[in-house]
């Protein structure tokens, strides 16, 4: 991108008028390493933006700075102008990436595999041919050109509603997928994620089983409450908006909502959370933690195309990357008590991804094969 263009987006990003993807492209392209350091507020992610706006080669816009969205973590924006870049207001060395090699590793896409009762595996991806079954029970199970998987009952089967049988659908590691259940409930799976539920809803509740990463809109429905287990707790709704992180190799699971009302049960531990608020279930302990979130829409930034770190361990962000881009992770050194804020496109390549983190001046990275080494 030429200084012109830049200086073009940053003008249209202040005044409100760029699009989705360049408002994105803006606000994916910082990260930072602030253990120590509070927030950034609006008016000082405002000022840096100016600053920015200034250093570049053109005359200065007389566009005045309008609200926006708060992005609300610890971090600063990152541009490149030709060979400088912009960090939190200091300039560091650009480091490439050490790459040994020959395949370029490509973010997630939409797939899946679909699981029937009999046990048949159905691939599910953006080159499959439109699915469309008529099971004995009386549904029909169809993936539209969205990629969205959708059950419906036909109402002119005499079977319709009558089936106990379950479908498992799983999103293996670099992918995603959402899919529409029999009662309107729509489920987005992160990678490396799968869900068991029924074809029919039928008896007292609706309920399912979630591994993995997933974001609920619930259909409303007074007379069957919506049932999300997990490893060791079960989520209760009615009808609302939530998101659950339950991956088994993390050591604990969250429950956030952001809408409506939910009561997550651990054993005979119960805790009903209002929108804004998430549970965190540790695996080692007996008990839920209940916070309040200053954005609970954080939690559901990987649903909306992005990777966002607020004061999260190395650790547990690289082992977001792992699942995403399906690769291993190699550690060469202790990272403990490394922390980092930012946000980033979950669509640019892991590269791209790595370049970003390290311009922190705080970690190395080199690439040999679909294997990541994190360095000091």
């Amino acid at each position: 991108m030429q200084p012109n263009q830049i200086k073009d987006l940053i003008n249209r990003y202040l005044s409100g008028n760029c699009t989705e993807e360049e408002k994105a492209l803006v606000e994916s392209s910082y990260i930072d390493y602030l253990p120590d350091q509070p927030a950034l507020t609006e008016e000082q992610i405002a000022a840096d933006l100016k600053w920015i706006q200034a250093q570049l080669p053109v005359k200065k816009s007389t566009t005045k700075l309008v609200p926006f969205r708060k992005i609300s973590i610890a971090a600063a924006l990152v541009i490149a102008i030709g060979g400088m870049l912009y960090l939190g207001l200091q300039k560091r060395p650009r480091q490439a990436i050490a790459d040994n090699g020959v395949e370029n590793i490509l973010p997630g896409t939409d797939r899946a595999i679909l699981t029937l009762a009999n046990g048949k595996k159905i691939i599910l991806d953006k080159n499959a041919s439109t699915l469309l079954l008529d099971s004995t029970a009386g549904i029909r199970i169809k993936k539209t050109e969205k990629g969205e998987l959708i059950y419906e009952i036909l109402a002119s089967s005499a079977n319709a509603g009558r089936t106990n049988e379950y479908n498992t659908i799983e999103t293996p590691r670099g992918s995603q997928y959402v899919v529409i259940l029999q009662d309107g409930t729509k489920v987005w799976l992160n990678a490396a994620s799968s869900l068991k539920y029924p074809l029919v809803f039928n008896g007292s509740n609706r309920k399912v089983e979630l591994t993995g990463e997933g974001y609920f809109e619930v259909a409303k429905n007074k007379e069957k409450p919506f049932l999300v287990r997990t490893n060791n707790q079960e989520v209760e709704v009615l009808g609302t908006h939530f998101n659950i992180n339950a991956y088994p190799e993390e050591k604990e699971i969250k429950t956030t909502l952001l809408e409506g009302k939910v009561l997550v049960r651990k054993g005979n531990v119960g805790s009903m959370i209002k929108p804004g608020e998430q549970t965190i279930n540790l695996k080692s302990s007996k008990g839920l933690k209940l916070i309040t979130l200053e954005d609970a829409n954080e939690m559901v930034a990987w649903k909306n195309g992005l990777f966002l770190f607020k004061h999260e361990d190395l650790y547990s962000i690289m082992n977001r990357l792992s699942r995403w881009y399906d690769v291993e992770i190699d550690y060469r050194g202790n990272f403990a008590n490394q922390y980092y804020s930012g946000t980033i496109s979950r669509f640019e390549e892991v590269e791209d991804v790595l370049k970003i983190m390290q311009l922190t001046g705080s970690v190395n990275f080199k690439i040999e094969g679909r294997r990541i080494i994190v360095m000091k």
